[in-house]
């Protein structure tokens, strides 16, 4: 039996929640989730084949946890030099499969836990007739399954993070550039190119900020992001929290969409500049976007980008093979 154990269900816990379900539904094998509060925060354990993994979803490259506690540890926005139980997780994507299935497997104590009814909502909504918020999953059966032409669309859709609301000095520092660089790259992809759709999210902040590029509030939702995301072809993105990669590239790479980025400064696997994604050269160089965008689209480069892109999220993201290369894993060291 697997057992997966959480402090809480949040959206973060999503990808491995799902993927869960899939793999036991396609290897006919029973599992369950059980609610530990003594499990850390952005953190997951999985009890498999006798060994304990211990899932990091943090945003931070700080480990949530002490490796030494588990066999395996995987984490999320890993850097640096990693040894011995340490293994990357790779993107982070928010993603739903079966929700209905999934909420006939939880105990009734578990679905009446006030700390779970946010996504215990948005799993009651499949249709997604009510939660068409920000962070709502969408199922995987309604991915692409190939990649497809849109004349070189362009999209960048975006918010900005108000220095202000953060007491610390460095963050306050990350957020002014972060947000020099979304407002400045959305301008200059505006002025350069006509088949584009990009923009900040029109909260106050960025009504304050850059009145010139705020994208219509009708267009925002969740579910109307992916279907603009469904007919682009080069996604730009940039670092989210903590200087590490957020949701938005892993929602690239399923779509299959070419990716401009700016550095990125965890460890991805078989993830490589050139044949997955165009590297600016820093953290807000937004004055190389015109020249990146026009090298993909020299002679449809974009095209081949984003066949890469939509067959390395078939290995590493999509829940039919996230728990099989998990497994690969233990398996080579055992």
């Amino acid at each position: 039996m697997i057992i997966l154990e959480l402090p809480r269900w949040i959206s973060h816990y999503n990808m491995i929640i799902y993927s869960l379900l899939y793999y036991s539904n396609e290897n006919n094998q029973v599992f369950d989730i059980k609610f530990n509060s003594n499990v850390k925060i952005n953190g997951a354990i999985l009890h498999i084949n006798e060994k304990n993994l211990f899932f990091d979803y943090s945003d931070d490259v700080v480990f949530v946890d002490d490796p030494k506690k588990y066999d395996f540890y995987f984490k999320r926005s890993l850097a640096g030099n990693f040894t011995n139980n340490v293994y990357p997780l790779n993107f982070q994507v928010n993603y739903s499969y079966k929700s209905l299935s999934l909420l006939r497997k939880l105990s009734y104590s578990y679905l009446i836990n006030k700390n779970n009814r946010t996504e215990i909502f948005r799993a009651l909504d499949y249709l997604n007739k009510f939660t068409n918020l920000s962070h709502n999953a969408m199922d995987v059966r309604l991915f692409p399954k190939q990649a497809v032409d849109n004349n070189g669309k362009i999209i960048f859709q975006t918010r900005l993070w108000n220095p202000a609301n953060h007491s610390d000095l460095e963050e306050k520092n990350r957020r002014e550039l972060q947000n020099q660089f979304r407002i400045e790259g959305c301008r200059i992809i505006k002025k350069n190119f006509k088949n584009v759709c990009v923009g900040l999210f029109p909260d106050d902040f960025s009504r304050k900020m850059a009145p010139d590029i705020l994208l219509d509030e009708k267009i925002t939702s969740k579910k109307q992001y992916f279907n603009t995301l469904q007919n682009a072809d080069i996604g730009i993105a940039d670092d989210g929290l903590k200087d590490t990669p957020g949701w938005k590239i892993g929602e690239y790479l399923l779509f299959g969409k070419a990716v401009i980025s700016t550095p990125l400064t965890v460890f991805i696997d078989d993830f490589n500049e050139n044949q997955n994604y165009e590297k600016l050269q820093t953290r807000n160089s937004f004055e190389e976007l015109p020249e990146k965008i026009e090298y993909l689209l020299h002679e449809n480069r974009y095209l081949e980008m984003g066949k890469n892109n939509l067959n390395w999220s078939d290995d590493y993201l999509h829940p039919k093979n996230y728990i099989k290369r998990i497994l690969s894993v233990i398996e080579k060291k055992i």
